[in-house]
């Protein structure tokens, strides 16, 4: 795509879309300066989104490439990128990005959802916990398949994942859902219903599990429970994603 560089210098921060030629509909909302917006049609990356632009390639067409809002201040695009997103929404047949996007504790949620999170009660350990952050993977309409798949893979964990008795989906500091982990594969070992996700070589070596709900009991005792008090300060948003707690060894976290 032949673009002279004086009309992406004029765009500013902007926010843009891929478009699929064959239904109209959007598959990939993003945000940049420059030519970011081609970065995507000559990326050899493995995701959902490189295997449809590369499906679409074999047939002899291309996305077309709209831009939704420019000339914005960085921190307006990435707030348009991620209400964008989250109005679209994630999986088959919707959109192709990986993520919500940024800042996604104040995207897209119900009423009761806010509610939830805004009041909740502090969590009172009694089992070993396994804690999972997906913050970013995470949607309040998701279904329990999928969020079951987003939750098990994959993690980098040592020796102490075999004493867990219970593992928390944890989004945003809240408990969003209770698993018993029956076993543990290496990544990539066992079949994913829903996204399956992308392994490389340094992910060869991490771990996930197969398991089930936790019981009804368990639910009422942990579900929408906060557990953001047990992360250090500043620590709720940072890219650690695995913590344990009331295990027999040591609390200090693997990731």
């Amino acid at each position: 795509m032949d673009i002279h560089n004086e009309v992406w210098e004029s765009l500013g921060f902007y926010v843009y879309a891929y478009v699929d030629p064959l239904d109209s509909k959007i598959r990939y909302i993003g945000k940049g300066t420059g030519d970011r917006a081609l970065s995507h049609l000559y990326s050899d990356e493995e995701s959902d989104k490189i295997e449809w632009i590369q499906g679409l390639k074999k047939i002899g067409k291309n996305p077309q490439i709209d831009i939704i809002a420019r000339n914005l201040s960085e921190e307006t695009a990435l707030l348009v990128e991620r209400s964008l997103i989250d109005s679209i929404g994630l999986g088959h047949g919707k959109l192709t990005n990986k993520v919500r996007g940024h800042d996604v504790e104040n995207g897209r949620e119900s009423v009761q959802e806010i509610a939830i999170r805004l009041n909740p009660k502090p969590a009172d350990f009694r089992h070993k916990i396994l804690m999972l952050r997906l913050n970013q993977h995470w949607r309040p309409n998701m279904s329990n398949g999928e969020l079951y798949d987003i939750t098990r893979g994959i993690w980098a964990l040592g020796k102490k994942r075999e004493e867990v008795e219970l593992v928390f989906a944890v989004v945003n500091g809240i408990v969003r859902k209770v698993y018993i982990p029956e076993s543990w594969h290496l990544a990539g070992t066992t079949r994913y219903n829903h996204k399956h996700p992308d392994i490389g070589e340094k992910e060869k070596s991490r771990w996930e599990f197969i398991g089930k709900e936790a019981t009804e009991k368990e639910h009422l005792e942990y579900m929408h429970k906060d557990v953001s008090w047990y992360y250090k300060k500043g620590e709720q948003t940072s890219r650690r994603s695995v913590s344990y707690t009331h295990l027999t060894l040591p609390t200090n976290r693997e990731v």
